[in-house]
């Protein structure tokens, strides 16, 4: 009887507390043995956008966190810069091809402050940067596009530089694939460099996993099994 109560939490459990996971990752697979720094693996200062197609998402999401990935360049950085990071996220018109040079041309009206802090952390290659959003943001697509807005402000390299992947690089030139584009300089403000069709490796975690259907089904079915069980021997 213990271990049949036992197994039913278990499936109880496993049925309540399912992993959250990346929903969307946005530029796969990464420009190969290449990789950009800006702005999080150097010694970056000032604004830096990154705008994402709508197209590239199947629906709304409610972001939790992003995720940046350094699986192609190793420089043996043993970690992350010191520093303030402030992230913000907005639906804007503005699209890979459309960014405009000016950083606030592109902010939308719904432009919401979800990071704001230091992310300095032990570091080794292959690692994923995961920014924990203290505000979650609500992205729907068929309202524009979605733009990923940083201030970086003392950021320093005692660790090392970091590379993270990229997508948009192409035999010593950008390619202007439609995933992506940025605006980008460091110290420059209230103008930058635009890119379109580069940027950075992105995922998107909804932190609200959804189960394959699969699974629940064999959960769900000996959750019930166990139950019968223990309904049978409770009438005996």
């Amino acid at each position: 009887m213990k271990n049949l109560l036992g197994m039913l939490c278990v499936c109880i459990a496993l049925l309540v507390a399912m992993p959250a996971v990346a929903g969307v990752v946005v530029g796969l697979p990464p420009d190969a043995g290449t990789g950009n720094c800006f702005p999080f693996g150097c010694a970056y200062s000032g604004e830096y956008q990154q705008v994402y197609t709508s197209s590239l998402f199947n629906g709304p999401i409610t972001i939790t966190d992003l995720e940046f990935f350094n699986t192609q360049v190793d420089f043996g950085a043993t970690a992350m810069n010191s520093g303030n990071w402030a992230i913000s996220l907005s639906t804007t018109s503005a699209d890979w091809n459309t960014l405009s040079s000016t950083y606030a041309n592109n902010i939308g009206a719904n432009n919401t402050l979800v990071f704001n802090g230091d992310l300095s952390q032990p570091w080794a290659f292959g690692n994923t940067l995961t920014i924990t959003l203290s505000t979650p943001f609500t992205y729907d697509p068929s309202q524009g596009n979605l733009l990923m807005d940083i201030f970086v402000t003392g950021a320093t390299t005692p660790g090392g530089s970091i590379y993270f992947d990229t997508n948009g690089y192409n035999g010593g030139s950008l390619d202007g694939n439609t995933i992506f584009g940025r605006v980008y300089c460091s110290g420059c403000y209230p103008s930058g460099v635009v890119n379109n069709g580069y940027g950075l490796v992105t995922g998107f975690s909804t932190g609200t996993a959804t189960p394959e259907p699969g699974t629940l089904m064999l959960l769900g079915s000996g959750a019930l099994g166990i139950v019968g069980v223990l309904r049978r021997k409770m009438t005996l």
